[in-house]
């Protein structure tokens, strides 16, 4: 069972709401355009929350690298166990001791009003609410967050939002400290940790995934900074982030063989359903069967030896046998 709808007639704050008051059980998925956001309920209270738009949100692993609680190759390492026993990365990092459970739980709670906060600031979209289903089966985590007072929060944060916009309307601007602040400002716990960050090298993206406070709290933190005097924009925006894009090189004399291969099966193929020839060539001399045979063998031992050529080009590896080109489906 389930029930959707879109956020400009059901917005975001009744949808939670309605959930949380029927004390249901399931996964909510928000959409718009490519992007999703996805919270799971326990008994009416939110208990996952997973956002898929990368580079907006970190995953946890990811989180964790950026704020130093854990080194990369560590991370890795954690993360190869974890898909071997096909358990979620952060439950082997409370297992290994490198999180207490307690320290878990506190930055999922984080991580959840993060993306419920980022959530907020959508104007249009589609919900539907699948009643039962869990966004992480496996997870042993119990962490259970009232979506009121995520509704509060959230709320509160907009309101502040659009002054804060028109003031860092970028996430690719550059701060550095002033050399004479203007005033002596008293800064609170989120400015400290946002003022040791600004160095006029770093852009806002990139204080937002090291400071450990989330965008909101980074953003406010630095608007704070900004209207104070503490800190002001540089001349420089950093380079937009590209992703890496792979390409595979295939030698001309490799593709024209397989061109070569495809036409004679389509010959073969044309030739056999609409019997275009009319006696087929292999059967023109039948009292050179053994000759011939000993071609066909050879001819489809060399077109074998090309496809698994193709094969270790695209894959990177040559297949150890047939058997495993007919399993990928490269071989009938």
């Amino acid at each position: 069972m389930a029930f959707e709808g879109n956020i400009e007639d059901f917005g975001v704050a009744d949808v939670l709401q309605l959930i949380n008051s029927q004390g249901k059980t399931g996964a909510l998925a928000f959409r718009y355009k490519k992007e999703v956001i996805s919270l799971g309920f326990e008994n009416g209270m939110i208990s996952s929350a997973f956002h898929n738009k990368k580079g907006v949100l970190k995953p946890i692993g990811d989180y964790l690298v950026l704020t130093g609680k854990i080194s990369r190759e560590d991370l890795e390492k954690f993360d190869k166990i974890s898909r071997q026993k096909g358990i979620p990365v952060v439950d082997i990092l409370v297992e290994n001791g490198v999180l207490t459970k307690e320290e878990l739980e506190r930055i999922i709670e984080f991580k959840i009003q993060e993306i419920v906060d980022e959530l907020f600031t959508w104007r249009k979209g589609e919900y539907k609410f699948q009643i039962g289903e869990r966004l992480y089966s496996k997870s042993k985590s119990s962490v259970v967050v009232n979506p009121q007072f995520l509704i509060l929060e959230g709320m509160r944060r907009i309101d502040e939002w659009p002054k804060i916009e028109m003031a860092i309307p970028a996430s690719v601007i550059i701060f550095k400290k002033k050399k004479r602040p203007s005033l002596s400002v008293k800064m609170g716990e989120q400015e400290k940790v946002v003022i040791e960050l600004v160095n006029g090298q770093m852009c806002v993206e990139e204080l937002v995934e090291s400071s450990g406070l989330g965008k909101f709290r980074t953003y406010h933190a630095l608007y704070n900074l900004l209207e104070s005097g503490v800190i002001e924009k540089t001349a420089l925006v950093a380079k937009p982030r590209h992703k890496k894009k792979i390409t595979i090189k295939i030698s001309p004399k490799v593709i024209i063989n397989v061109l070569i291969w495809i036409a004679m099966v389509l010959f073969l193929a044309a030739n056999l359903v609409f019997g275009i020839i009319k006696k087929p060539f292999y059967k023109r001399n039948l009292v050179n069967y053994t000759t011939e045979s000993k071609h066909v063998e050879n001819y489809k031992r060399q077109k074998i030896e090309e496809l698994k050529e193709v094969y270790r080009i695209i894959k990177g590896k040559k297949p150890d046998n047939i058997e495993e080109l007919k399993k990928e489906g490269w071989l009938k």
